[in-house]
């Protein structure tokens, strides 16, 4: 499995995820079903961003791209809240979450301890302003850049899931209260049998402009279809 299939594979259950969350009841099994398959697309996206994080020639261009498509995405979300009063500012939009991991990872490997300490409060920032997956995702992404090793990777996602899932560890603690997310996110497990059949082989497309495009294409396709119907 080269890294076109990751890709494709976090971009259609991405969908599936966001097409649950748009259209169907929260009560519904459909919809529980299509969420669970939607905690795989971000941990393939996370991973796939730290892996280009080594790989890509100009990390600064690779920030710079990220955090345009933040500011447009972000852009439509506030249009949107001012026509349909839906507001899904900073909290729908991911790009503001993989910049933010994104740029933790350039601090990190920063030879000044200085740069390094302000991944903190930029992981902070993440929780505290409500980004999708929040500091859970940053810290996803700043941890599978620093080691490539799959296992380690398996432990990353483990151990953060314990940490922001409220079981099994957080209810046995008898803090279940502060877990970020219900017990549906260990699904998010099922992305590392895609990683550990990845062959980190790039794929024949590469297709790079139209992962970025994707996203709010997407989702402006799927709030469209909403409102007319």
């Amino acid at each position: 499995m080269n890294r076109l299939h990751l890709k494709l594979i976090a971009a259609l259950t991405m969908v599936i995820d966001h097409v649950a969350f748009v259209f169907f009841t929260r009560t519904s099994d459909l919809y529980s079903i299509f969420r669970i398959v939607g905690r795989i697309s971000f941990v393939l996206f996370a991973y796939m961003l730290a892996e280009g994080f080594h790989k890509t020639k100009d990390v600064k261009k690779y920030l710079l791209r990220m955090g345009l498509f933040a500011i447009i995405i972000e852009a439509f979300l506030i249009g949107y809240y001012l026509v349909s009063n839906d507001n899904m500012i900073l909290q729908f939009n991911i790009f503001l979450t993989l910049f933010s991991g994104l740029l933790g990872l350039y601090l990190f490997y920063q030879p000044n301890q200085y740069l390094k300490i302000l991944v903190i409060p930029i992981i902070i920032g993440a929780e505290l302003l409500s980004f999708s997956y929040g500091a859970y995702g940053v810290l996803m992404i700043i941890l599978f850049g620093i080691s490539f090793n799959k296992v380690t990777n398996m432990l990353h996602l483990i151990f953060l899931n314990l940490v922001f899932i409220n079981v099994p560890l957080l209810s046995t603690l008898g803090l279940s209260e502060y877990g970020k997310f219900p017990a549906i996110q260990w699904y998010s497990m099922m992305a590392i049998g895609f990683i550990f059949l990845y062959n980190f082989k790039p794929g024949k497309y590469r297709l790079k402009w139209f992962f970025y495009i994707f996203y709010p294409g997407h989702i402006l396709l799927l709030y469209l279809i909403k409102i007319l119907i």
